[in-house]
């Protein structure tokens, strides 16, 4: 017997938050919290650099299970490996790194 009408991948409210989560709620609480280090001269270490890195580490592990558990995939469409997963995980630690230090120094607060 076939099910109704529905595609064969249809992802599931769960991974679509999951991939609302990593590509788009993560990476805008890093900007701001990094806009807001950069704006009000925050020190280093500073509770919006916990913030900053907690949310890094979430996107990660939260790309990892959209991958794992709710078929993930890449931009061209293609289904996303682990390889993709560490390629991804150490393009976002890089830059935030960059991006940390970048803010940190417009703040007039070195980070190191």
């Amino acid at each position: 017997m076939q099910q109704p009408n529905t595609p064969d991948h249809a992802p599931a409210p769960a991974g679509c938050a999951l991939r609302l989560f990593w590509m788009l709620i993560g990476n805008a609480i890093v900007y701001a919290s990094l806009a807001m280090i950069a704006m009000n001269g925050a020190g280093f270490p500073s509770a919006l650099d916990g913030v900053v890195w907690l949310t890094v580490v979430l996107t990660i592990v939260a790309r990892r299970v959209d991958i794992t558990r709710w078929a993930g995939k890449t931009a061209s469409g293609e289904p996303a490996t682990l390889a993709h997963w560490r390629r991804y995980a150490i393009g976002v630690v890089s830059l935030t790194a960059l991006a940390s230090v970048l803010a940190h120094a417009i703040g007039g607060s070195p980070a190191s």
